[in-house]
């Protein structure tokens, strides 16, 4: 079944993050290096080139000075600025490459998320602070069914729709992030614990009210949430796990809802 990536109204509108390549800063100072490193390359090798002609002529004296000296000036000069084209050429895309790689290790390619990597090391960095910490995880519900009915577009597609959703609804400077299959997770510090859970609860009814626009007809999604608040001195893997454990709580009292954890 065909689907379409369209969403109602007052949902957001899902653009595939392309994801960092190397920031522009970066990119403007490699750029800034070779040309500087050609400038050298060029000027040295025609300075080279003449001065090596002059010596020459100097001794042998039989050549046509002029011409000979035009000769020093332009072989080199298009010699090294081909060469040196080429060597920057080849630079800028192993720059690029390296960047694009760095980009896959940290983002989910679907959704353009941050992955369950670059969470967890976000995480590690936040405990290592002392603001409080709250985190929850969510799974799509009966999303086997999603994939039986709509096929395996129409699941990756509805991914793409949580994850849109997620964007919209979410202050500013929380993580988002897909941890795995149907499975993300929403951070936050420096708030209070029941705001967090209030957050939370407003970011479900929104999705559960905003469908994925299919081309039979829209096609209404809801997910499950388990919330746990960071206790003094916990790790981030005991964290993840009684959030995970709110959330097969959540499952088991009949999906679509939010629990806490104890």
């Amino acid at each position: 079944m065909a689907v379409s990536w369209a969403m109602m109204p007052h949902a957001s509108v899902f653009t595939a993050a392309a994801g960092p390549a190397p920031p522009a800063a970066g990119r403007g100072a490699l750029r800034a290096r070779l040309r500087r490193t050609g400038l050298w390359v060029v000027g040295g090798s025609v300075f080279a080139s003449v001065s090596f002609t002059h010596l020459c002529l100097i001794l042998l004296g039989e050549l046509d000075y002029a011409a000979t000296m035009i000769a020093a000036v332009l072989i080199p000069l298009a010699v090294a600025s081909l060469a040196f084209r080429w060597i920057a050429g080849l630079t800028l895309q192993l720059e690029a490459a390296r960047a694009e790689r760095d980009r896959l290790a940290h983002q989910d390619p679907l959704t353009g998320l941050a992955n369950r990597r670059a969470a967890l090391a976000k995480l590690e960095s936040w405990v290592a602070g002392t603001e409080p910490l709250a985190l929850a995880v969510a799974d799509l519900d009966h999303f086997k069914r999603i994939n039986d009915r709509l096929g395996h577009e129409g699941g990756d597609a509805s991914l793409v729709h949580f994850a849109a959703m997620l964007r919209k609804l979410v202050p500013p400077g929380w993580l988002i992030a897909r941890i795995g299959g149907e499975e993300f997770l929403l951070a936050a510090r420096g708030i209070d614990p029941a705001d967090f859970a209030a957050r939370i609860e407003a970011v479900r009814t929104a999705i559960a009210i905003t469908p994925l626009i299919t081309t039979s007809g829209p096609w209404h999604l809801t997910a499950s949430f388990g919330i746990a608040a960071r206790s003094a001195n916990e790790g981030v893997d005991r964290l993840i796990s009684r959030a995970d454990a709110a959330l097969y709580a959540a499952k088991e009292g009949g999906r679509n809802r939010t629990e806490r954890a104890a």
